[in-house]
């Protein structure tokens, strides 16, 4: 039984078009809030309603500019300011290593809250509504 399909010689490939996946190149020059790794009892579950309208409102305002305006912010305005893993008082989470720097914002007055930046995205660890987290 013989094949009715024939092959084209030299024809390997030239209809198909690899095309660079812009989505995984694409630099995002702005913040983007992830709460995955959230602290069990630094959370958003023992903020007030209060708490929460304002933390929103403040990672909305910092949505709205680049991480390098917020660089050149005020520390107790929209800016943020570097917190030694040393000064945190409970227990650091397994997956923030020696080497990952902390970043303070503030919401509320001057609450801070506590993450990480990897590339774009700030990475939400600690909300230190009542003060105790660290010295401040």
């Amino acid at each position: 039984m013989t094949s009715k399909l024939k092959r084209r010689v030299g024809d390997d490939g030239k209809r198909l078009k690899v095309t660079e996946d812009k989505t995984t190149n694409f630099i995002f020059d702005y913040p983007i809030f992830c709460f995955k790794n959230l602290h069990n009892v630094y959370g958003l579950d023992r903020c007030t309603h209060q708490e929460k309208s304002a933390l929103l409102d403040c990672l909305y305002q910092l949505s709205q500019l680049t991480w390098q305006q917020i660089s050149t912010t005020q520390r107790h305005g929209l800016g943020f300011e570097k917190i030694n893993q040393s000064a945190i008082k409970t227990e650091m989470p397994a997956h923030i290593t020696k080497d990952i720097t902390l970043y303070a914002f503030r919401f509320d007055g001057k609450k801070p809250f506590l993450g990480y930046r990897n590339n774009f995205i700030f990475h939400i660890i600690f909300i230190d509504r009542d003060f105790t987290l660290y010295q401040h």
